[in-house]
């Protein structure tokens, strides 16, 4: 079974596990599977892989029909496979790992960024800038390399064959911050104008003459992705050292409500590509 990232197989067969043992006790079904309680909720959270003969021995005492049990037992497979992203590791903070890990899968991605062009529009000479004022990646050339290409791999979703769709709100200060330098930066935007006119992007600029705004507290990527023909969602929101990933229906559904609100108060497309032309020709 094709998912496209053993992280949302990983996902995906969590998630299905915990709803499938819906009221059952954790510690009876663990027992069904020779687990702890603890290593039952890792599980179901998406912490680590089962494999498949227990992911089949758990489904079995849940009553899940036999077809969708070789289903999901596949993803059991799919989860334990290396993700492409592995070969950056040594600029890869494992806090980070799941958030690469379903945006390779995902299918539609909106994102808003306050300060910054998002990493999945960036390029390389802006990346780097970033990357070398990151004070948690070592100033080693290699791992800075690493981080600067994992950026630039992340960006062929949005240009292979079956491109994601990308909605991205950028706030009009990160026009105006200079990462890099006059050159680095006259490139950045040049090269999100340029992105900006592809089918599959949707790009807006949150302009400052809208005032106050629905998401002063920070940025936010919310991705969706499809496993066995259900459909899920993740927001991801990141902090100095760490991420939250929030997966409630509550919690997605205030992300939504809160980029939808952002999108409103966005410009329009010729009015966010007025922005970036006024921004370039302001670049000394």
């Amino acid at each position: 079974m094709s998912v496209g990232s053993p992280m949302v197989a990983r996902l995906g067969l969590a998630n299905f596990l915990k709803e499938a043992r819906g009221k059952r006790s954790s510690a009876e079904a663990a027992a069904v599977a020779g687990f702890s309680k603890a290593t039952l909720s890792r599980v179901e959270r998406g912490e680590t892989t089962v494999s498949p003969g227990d992911a089949r021995l758990l489904m079995t005492h849940y009553g899940v029909p036999s077809d969708l049990i070789e289903s999901f037992a596949d993803l059991a497979y799919a989860a334990k496979q290396p993700g492409w992203w592995q070969r950056y590791k040594s600029a890869l903070p494992d806090w980070f790992s799941l958030f690469v890990g379903v945006e390779s899968a995902a299918h539609k991605i909106r994102t808003y960024e306050p300060e910054l062009v998002p990493g999945i529009l960036q390029t390389p000479e802006y990346s780097r800038a970033l990357v070398e004022k990151d004070v948690q990646v070592p100033s080693v050339e290699k791992q800075v390399q690493d981080a600067v290409s994992l950026r630039q791999r992340r960006q062929e979703k949005l240009t292979g064959d079956d491109p994601t769709a990308l909605l991205a709100v950028i706030n009009e200060s990160a026009l105006h911050r200079q990462v890099g330098g006059p050159d680095t930066h006259r490139e950045q935007m040049e090269y999100l104008l340029a992105m900006s006119q592809r089918d599959n992007l949707n790009v807006r600029v949150l302009p400052f003459a809208s005032g106050a705004h629905a998401a002063s507290y920070g940025a936010f990527v919310l991705l969706d992705y499809t496993v066995v023909n259900k459909d899920y969602a993740l927001a991801y929101v990141e902090y100095s050292g760490g991420a939250l990933y929030l997966e409630a229906e509550d919690e997605i559904s205030l992300h939504s409500r809160i980029f939808d609100i952002l999108w409103q108060d966005a410009a329009s497309l010729p009015e966010t590509e007025g922005l970036i032309k006024d921004a370039i020709q302001r670049i000394n």
